[in-house]
């Protein structure tokens, strides 16, 4: 197809799309909780050492799964779900009917909770696939972004990356927000900026598709999270405490959605607003920066109510956390529906009803993370431990998470950097809308497979490249 033709094809196929529900969106994910469970059972269960034999288990386990999950599969994914939360459940109930007793001394270390790094990891893994096979037509298209209003599996991305940077935020009761401060946040994000602006420039050079009202004309991802890293800092530097950041959140987002309602949200999505000047051409990543500033500063908190504040706790106080959490997660898919009836949820806007679907999907993706980690101290039960013996050694922690997560978490903007450039090269190598769907599973397996690769041999020979 002429390149011209196809680039409009291309734009107009992402356009005017409604969505799935937000449950439906969930069962893409979760899915990848229970492949990730089970994986680490059978690494455990045969000693695998090999790092070649690993990779590839954890890959064809968890990995190729969720790529069949969001392609071929897609249709199937209730019943896939049900499936793993079965045997999920059998199989835990097996491993512990035996072990009851142990509980009370059961203990769970505290100073890198691996559960967190999980989370994380997944959330980066699960978009760098996304962002590749949503330009394919084996990516079904309900599963998109929205065009103004609803649930698309795409539509979770960034929020779910501010969800990701705000749980791993821990408060300095010593650190001023002063000048050299400042200068600091703003050298950190700095890289995060140059990556916003050298994708604008980029596509333009290329003549790159876009769709303008994902973000505006100018504006991008990279951008968002710059600028809502350098907000969520200054406002936490400010306050300090996770506890009042919850407050601050929701003051931020009640005053965003009655913002909306004044006439911002009319302002945004209308399509006769013209795109003129800076803030006409990218309105709505300007107006959606509030909430997703209350969207991090909730997950500061969230982040505070799940992470041990003990170098090690038993593992009641930990399942206590956990069960907090999950009526956190609980509470938070309740407002999903209370605010798609009275404002509808929109990512465009970052509106109330987005920020509580993103945060219902990372608390209950991390609660279950949290049950997962007490269950395997549960059941590979040693002696009780002090915490002189426990400072003295590494023989406690039993370190669990899969080798793929490890490496993603150690160079994750790396990692996703490496997804965007590969996925605008084989954008201007294939045409990819027109691939049939056995092309299309090779070409997003094929992608996925060497970014793996490639991270886990930066990890394996401890290349880490932290920008910031």
């Amino acid at each position: 197809m002429d390149p011209v033709k196809y680039k409009i094809l291309h734009e107009n196929s992402m356009q005017n799309n409604n969505g799935t529900s937000a449950l439906n969106v969930f069962l893409h994910i979760v899915p990848s909780f229970f492949t990730s469970f089970h994986t680490i059972q059978l690494i455990s269960a045969t000693a695998i050492a090999q790092i070649p034999a690993r990779f590839l288990l954890e890959f064809f386990l968890i990995v190729f799964p969720f790529v069949l999950m969001v392609t071929v599969l897609s249709q199937l994914v209730s019943n896939i779900s049900i499936a793993l939360l079965l045997i999920t459940v059998i199989s835990s109930l097996q491993q512990m009917r035996h072990k009851t007793h142990l509980m009370p001394f059961v203990q769970i270390p505290g100073r890198k909770p691996q559960f967190i790094t999980a989370a994380r990891a997944l959330i980066n893994l699960m978009t760098a696939i996304c962002i590749l096979a949503v330009d394919f037509r084996i990516f079904p298209r309900e599963l998109a972004k929205t065009e103004s209003f609803g649930f698309g599996l795409m539509d979770v991305g960034v929020g779910l990356y501010v969800f990701s940077n705000g749980i791993v935020y821990k408060p300095d009761k010593d650190q001023k927000l002063n000048l050299i401060r400042v200068r600091s946040v703003l050298l950190g994000t700095l890289p995060l900026i140059a990556l916003g602006v050298g994708r604008f420039f980029v596509t333009q050079e290329i003549d790159y598709q876009q769709h303008v009202s994902e973000y505006g004309v100018h504006w991008n991802f990279f951008i968002t999270l710059a600028i809502v890293k350098i907000a969520g800092t200054f406002i936490m530097d400010v306050i300090k405490d996770p506890e009042i950041a919850k407050f601050i959140a929701i003051t931020i987002l009640c005053c965003h959605e009655m913002m909306l309602h004044l006439g911002v949200s009319r302002y945004v999505l209308s399509e006769n607003t013209k795109r003129s000047n800076f803030v006409e051409a990218n309105r709505e990543g300007i107006a959606s920066i509030p909430g997703y500033v209350a969207l991090y500063l909730a997950s500061t908190n969230v982040g505070s109510v799940m992470r041990p504040s003990v170098e090690i706790q038993p593992a009641k106080k930990f399942i206590k956390q956990a069960i907090k959490l999950s009526i956190v997660a609980g509470v938070c898919w309740k407002m999903i529906y209370v605010c798609e009836d009275m404002f509808g949820v929109s990512r465009r806007l970052a509106n109330m009803g987005y920020v509580f679907w993103i945060l219902s999907i990372g608390t209950t993706m991390c609660a279950l993370f949290m049950y997962c980690e007490v269950f395997i101290y549960f059941v590979r039960f040693e002696e009780p431990k002090s915490p002189d013996q426990i400072m003295k050694g590494d023989d406690f922690c039993i370190w669990y998470i899969p080798l793929i997560f490890e490496s993603i978490n150690s160079n994750g903007l790396v990692f996703f950097l490496g997804a965007n450039l590969l996925t605008g090269l084989i954008n201007m190598v294939f045409q990819t809308l027109l691939l049939e769907p056995p092309a299309a599973l090779t070409i997003i397996s094929y992608y996925i497979f060497m970014l793996c690769v490639v991270t886990v041999f930066m990890h394996v020979n401890k290349i880490r490249l932290k920008i910031w």
